[in-house]
């Protein structure tokens, strides 16, 4: 059964054999840097990655909606399954305090499936330890 996340452009996702939760820089041995996220009409939807693997450098990918996984390695698979809208609405014209509006922006936002063996661990760059 595949992982499932949702990133914006600008984050990232680590993956590593020996992943360390508190220092993902310096431990991972890939790392999925979401570039862009391309929502038009009529157009198949996707999702500029660049994938950095240690000791290797970066490569970039152009990830289709629908298309073949990228191999990040042996038995490490990642597919763009959807890209999605988030909109996000500033606040409601308030005439007292003359603040707010009607203004909205639509970010667009891709949902990766991961695929990996068990021992092979994957953390998002905002990801937060429960206390």
């Amino acid at each position: 059964m595949a992982l499932k996340l949702t990133r914006n452009a600008g984050t990232a996702v680590y993956g590593g054999w020996n992943l360390n939760p508190n220092r993902l820089n310096e431990s991972y041995d890939h790392r999925l840097l979401v570039r862009s996220v391309i929502k038009k009409v009529g157009e198949v939807d996707s999702a500029i990655v660049h994938l950095t693997t240690r000791g290797k450098g970066v490569e970039q990918h152009m990830l289709l909606v629908g298309s073949d996984p990228l191999i990040v390695a042996d038995g490490v698979e990642v597919t763009l399954e959807t890209v999605g809208t988030y909109v996000v609405r500033k606040a409601a014209y308030c005439s007292e305090c003359e603040r707010g509006g009607e203004d909205q922006r639509d970010i667009p936002q891709a949902s990766f499936a991961f695929s990996a063996p068990s021992e092979y661990r994957i953390i998002r760059d905002d990801a937060v330890k429960k206390a």
